[in-house]
């Protein structure tokens, strides 16, 4: 069983061996997350996306194939060729150098698997099957996909906001405990995933103000 982590990848090195299309879902994953990662390609061709991403200097490609000892200084390591004997010499000296490895198609080769994830904005949710069954983990992405839209990222952009503006109004624990139980109500959910965001937050506000209000008369 995996344990959930989320990295901060800014500023690490990451390397990909390979230069084909998973190559490059890789790649254009890690560069969504973060754009302050040195990514590094290593590949004899690539496809024109990643020729691309190298010609902007969104990356760095190294046209060749993998030997040993290319992978120093490494954070993260993908082995993504179509090649197994290749990809489990890149394992063994990932393993060796105490580098993280995601190897494709083989999770008991890979020392880290990549969930399938809906993102929303700095909102995130992630599946994970543990690499043994990749199209259950896509169909419910795909559920939480209808379930939590684009509105969610801009909610939480409000709510992040809200709860900074509210820290006088609420100055004690149980009030804003309570505050927070009416943020999580399903009816405020249903607001935001209707998009009603200005009415869901205006609820919010009246139930701030109606809980101060219990706590300056003694009754809350």
């Amino acid at each position: 069983m995996l344990y959930p982590l989320n990295v901060d990848l800014t500023g690490q090195l990451v390397i990909v061996i390979g230069g084909g299309r998973v190559a490059e879902r890789k790649v254009v994953g890690i560069l969504a997350t973060c754009t302050d990662v040195d990514v590094r390609v290593i590949a004899p061709a690539v496809t024109e996306p990643l020729r691309m991403l190298a010609d902007s200097e969104q990356i760095d490609w190294q046209e060749g194939c993998y030997t040993k000892g290319i992978l120093e200084g490494a954070f993260l390591v993908y082995a993504a060729t179509d090649s197994p004997a290749v990809n489990a010499e890149v394992a063994l000296e990932a393993n060796e150098r105490g580098i993280l490895v995601n190897v494709i198609d083989d999770p008991r080769a890979s020392s880290f698997q990549i969930p399938s994830t809906v993102r929303r904005g700095e909102f995130m949710l992630t599946v994970s099957t543990n690499g043994g069954s990749p199209a259950l983990s896509r169909a419910i992405r795909m559920e939480l996909e209808h379930l939590y839209p684009h509105s969610f990222g801009e909610w939480l952009e409000c709510v992040a906001r809200l709860r900074t503006e509210l820290r006088a109004q609420l100055p004690n624990d149980e009030q804003r405990t309570e505050f927070w139980r009416m943020a999580l109500r399903p009816h405020i959910l249903s607001m935001v995933r209707d998009g009603e965001l200005e009415k869901a937050e205006v609820e919010l506000r009246n139930a701030a103000l109606d809980i101060g209000a219990k706590s300056s008369n003694g009754s809350g």
